[in-house]
């Protein structure tokens, strides 16, 4: 997945923005005569505008497969991307200009407030009762659409992803099998292979130079780190409400055992400085010999490290279960970013073209001919089903980098699972895998921030991030971990941020 882009700053005022995005409904009206032309004439091909964003160099001049998108489905398409180092200054300029597209890309709602306004004034069409009329957008899971909407309606079309494959157990298998050892099922006998690992010379250099796992520590542990033990994922639901991972008594147990596992070398020294990033080079390097990755990194880095050592065996398995006997997922978000439809511009029989558009390129058809252009000339199909791309594609800008941001995409649970060239029975034990997953959502996704979370929440996290550091290192004692649990629950500030957050909860699930 790309880097999440720049927060965007909104420099418009709500109360602009819904007025410049009111609905026309002479527009509708307009749509539904030139609906009921005669069908003797062939019908005018529907204008639609949409701006995105690209992580690379555009592509200039008319793509062939624009072209045959527009024959196919009887539409004008005119795509605009922004460059998403550019993002902030041109959505704000365009948003000043009041001249939105038919369908324009944002981040999340949380980046940009004046449109959250406009969404209650109507701006934006609603779009829960549309999806499920269309057969390929009604594939992606309900989760999904429910982690994009707003107070239980659905304004935008989420760009989707999968909901898991992002979490499992990356161990060197081989590293295992010399000390006689097997996967582990437990946290207790995860601990055993970690210190194992780090004390009983795996790699059988006769050296003490190799560590149980990387964990990023960087800019603060990964939250699988608690949940794992059954805290949630980030806010954990109780008694109708919601209350923050880290103030369970899972969360204080998990930093004792991650203390005691640090200190007997089971983690590497530099977990504090560790970035993601970093995983898979003290894999490949042999300093470590587990991580939590996504399940088809296992297979990735492995090749990677038969290069140097044809007997390494990195093997993906199933995270270990916590005291209760449940292995706790966090399960992802299910999309990066989301497409909002205007409804100034677009009255109703426009917005089902655009839905026409957007589900057809959600079949695997139509999402190769919108984001890799034509087969056999700018990408072929290999025998695996995976795309491989021409010099001819290239250089016309087709990529997922560019043209792959104008679309939603097509859901693959198994998305994580596989990469071109990857073995049959790997990707069937990835697959089996993954089925076996049962994650928690992060309840708090789709919702607002809070009021206290907008103006304190990045010294909160900084402070949280420091301390959960810090008790794994031994740098503070669990007692400070109490105290400090308890200055949050005791902080007004910080009530209020816990209330606001269970309200936007409720009212977003209340039936």
């Amino acid at each position: 997945m790309k880097p999440m882009v720049k927060k965007l700053a909104v420099v418009m005022t709500a109360a602009a923005l819904t007025a410049s995005l009111a609905a026309c409904g002479s527009a509708s009206n307009e749509g539904q005569k030139a609906g009921s032309t005669a069908s003797s004439k062939p019908a005018k091909p529907t204008d639609i505008s949409i701006t995105t964003l690209a992580f690379a160099a555009a592509p200039t001049g008319e793509l062939e497969a624009v072209k045959k998108l527009n024959e196919k489905l009887n539409v004008n398409l005119k795509l605009s991307w922004i460059p998403s180092a550019q993002i902030s200054e041109k959505l704000n300029a365009l948003l000043a200009s009041r001249d939105l597209p038919d369908v324009l890309f944002i981040e999340d709602f949380n980046s940009t407030p004046a449109f959250l306004n406009a969404i209650d004034q109507g701006a934006f069409w609603e779009l829960t009762d549309y999806v499920k009329n269309y057969p390929n957008l009604a594939k992606y899971p309900e989760n999904v659409y429910k982690n994009a909407s707003l107070k239980g309606k659905l304004y935008s079309l989420p760009r989707v992803r999968p909901l898991d494959g992002h979490e499992s157990l990356l161990i060197r298998k081989d590293w295992l099998d010399k000390l006689g050892l097997q996967p582990p099922k437990t946290m207790d006998e995860l601990y055993n292979v970690l210190e194992a690992f780090a004390k009983k010379d795996p790699d059988g250099n006769g050296t003490a130079d190799t560590y149980g796992a990387v964990f990023p520590g960087s800019p603060g542990p990964s939250s699988y780190l608690l949940s794992l033990f059954g805290t949630g994922t980030k806010w954990k639901e109780e008694n109708g409400g919601l209350t923050p991972y880290w103030w369970t008594p899972q969360a204080k147990e998990a930093l004792i055992n991650w203390n005691k596992v640090y200190k007997s070398g089971g983690i590497l020294p530099d977990f504090p400085v560790l970035k993601t990033a970093q995983i898979k080079d003290m894999l490949v390097q042999g300093k470590a010999g587990l991580a939590i990755a996504n399940v088809v990194d296992a297979y990735k880095y492995n090749v990677e490290l038969q290069k140097t050592n044809p007997k390494a065996n990195l093997v993906a398995f199933e995270l270990p279960k916590a005291a209760d006997g449940k292995a706790y997922y966090e399960q992802a978000s299910g999309f990066y970013g989301q497409f909002l439809i205007n409804k100034k511009s677009v009255d109703e029989a426009k917005l089902k073209k655009i839905l026409e558009v957007y589900d057809y390129t959600a079949s695997l058809e139509g999402y190769n001919l919108a984001v890799y252009g034509i087969q056999d000339v700018d990408y072929k199909l290999k025998p695996d089903g995976f795309v491989e791309q021409t010099e001819e594609g290239k250089k016309k800008g087709y990529s997922g980098d560019t043209t792959g941001q104008w679309v939603t995409g097509t859901f693959d649970k198994y998305l994580r699972a596989k990469v071109s060239g990857i073995p049959s029975d790997v990707f069937e034990a990835n697959k089996k895998l993954i089925d076996s997953i049962s994650s928690i959502p992060d309840p708090t996704y789709g919702l607002m921030n809070s009021a206290p979370f907008k103006e304190k929440g990045a010294d909160w996290n900084k402070k949280l991030n420091d301390m959960l550091t810090n008790v794994i290192i031994g740098k503070n004692s669990i007692e400070d971990w109490d105290k400090f649990v308890k200055t949050y629950k005791d902080d007004p500030s910080f009530q209020q941020h816990v209330k606001e957050t269970s309200d936007f909860f409720k009212e977003k699930n209340k039936k």
